[in-house]
């Protein structure tokens, strides 16, 4: 379950935003084989959605060392990478007052797998 809401609450969330905002993406604000225009007022849509998943991702991560539960996995990975594209895409880092999520954040982000 969690792996989707970081998919559809958070990934796609941004992806919207940056689709609809870029002026590289053009006339291509959805992938795929056809046209679509850029709906500017998408773009402050999707922040607001990111920031609700980040609410609600602390929310989640107050109560569990990691996304679905005890353990590392593929809900971190897709959580982590959403949160790092907001931040580098959207300018839209985790906020200060949500410390679980930023502390969670900071400990995925050390590990191995997360070096680029």
């Amino acid at each position: 379950m969690w792996e989707r809401r970081a998919e559809l609450e958070g990934f796609a969330a941004v992806m919207e935003g940056v689709r609809n905002a870029s002026e590289r993406l053009k006339g291509r604000a959805i992938a795929g084989p056809y046209d679509y225009d850029q709906i500017p007022a998408l773009v402050e849509r999707s922040r607001l959605r990111v920031k609700n998943f980040y609410a609600d991702l602390d929310a989640r991560r107050s109560a569990l060392p990691f996304i679905a539960g005890d353990h590392f996995s593929a809900d971190d990975i897709t959580g982590l990478v959403t949160a790092d594209f907001a931040a580098k895409a959207m300018s839209l880092p985790v906020p200060d007052e949500h410390k679980a999520l930023r502390r969670w954040v900071e400990k995925i982000s050390s590990r191995p797998s997360a070096a680029v």
